[in-house]
């Protein structure tokens, strides 16, 4: 089954297309990439996805229902958090949250069993060192490690993920695009992943998605990161560069940088 499916979707904004004509399909367990410039419609198409935003005319489905018929099933991480740092939560109360909460309704007790699996959710993003700290006090690259704990809690069968290694340093980058390596490889979710800087992500993305208002290219890393689709959004200056059998996509939106993964 298709985790996703849209065909001729067309998103509105306040009455005005956010993002025009597109059909894709990405099979469950498959990784998109979703690459764009400022104002694309990424995060957009993200909100559609979710039942964030409901604005749009064609078709789109969520395991073959209505993305709002499939909300249970799908975890979201926003490129800003809503958490009130004022508030003392601590980095497992955080994750614990992403347990309790369900269908529109905040529970406010915590059970045992909720605290246990945010325990196990903790150390598989790699953070049980820091389940009594408060998470304010933690670090950005740590943040973001919890978000995705706190979205992982409650086994959802898509995460979608939106500019996650944003504002992070080299370290931190690497850091989160380990943990959403090891997603792929031992839970097998289905993602969706908006980024600027596709370089980090190369080796766990099975398609690439390449919108501007419009779907400009959809389809595997090789297929889409060519230098003459990349410079019709980026301008001349865009290119794709092989090394050493994986690729580097320079966008102009950020730089090159080392650390980098590979396509295929």
């Amino acid at each position: 089954m298709a985790a996703i499916s849209a065909r001729n979707l067309t998103i509105l904004y306040n009455g005005e297309v956010a993002l025009e004509g597109v059909t894709f399909e990405l099979e469950e367990g498959e990784t998109l990439l979703l690459l764009g410039p400022n104002g694309a419609g990424k995060t957009t198409l993200l909100k559609t996805i979710a039942c964030f935003h409901r604005e749009y005319k064609g078709e789109i489905q969520v395991f073959g229902r209505e993305p709002c018929d499939a909300r249970e099933l799908v975890g979201y991480v926003p490129q800003s958090h809503s958490l009130n740092e004022r508030v003392p939560l601590t980095a497992l109360e955080v994750v614990a949250m992403g347990g309790i909460y369900k269908k529109g309704f905040f529970h406010f007790k915590i059970s045992q069993q909720v605290l246990k699996k945010a325990e196990a959710t903790l150390a598989f993003v790699g953070l049980s060192n820091v389940k009594d700290k408060l998470f304010r006090e933690l670090s950005g690259g740590q943040k973001q490690r919890i978000l995705l704990a706190r979205a992982l809690i409650s086994d959802p069968r898509l995460l979608l993920l939106d500019e996650p290694l944003s504002a992070l340093d080299p370290s931190a980058r690497a850091e989160v695009s380990n943990v959403l390596g090891k997603i792929k490889r031992e839970r097998g979710i289905t993602m969706v992943i908006t980024t600027h800087d596709i370089n980090p992500l190369l080796e766990i993305g099975d398609k690439v998605m390449l919108i501007n208002k419009r779907l400009i290219a959809f389809g595997k890393p090789e297929e889409v990161l060519r230098d003459n689709i990349i410079k019709s959004v980026y301008g001349p200056l865009a290119r794709v560069i092989p090394v050493g059998g994986k690729l580097f996509c320079i966008t102009g939106d950020v730089h090159l940088h080392g650390h980098g993964g590979g396509g295929r």
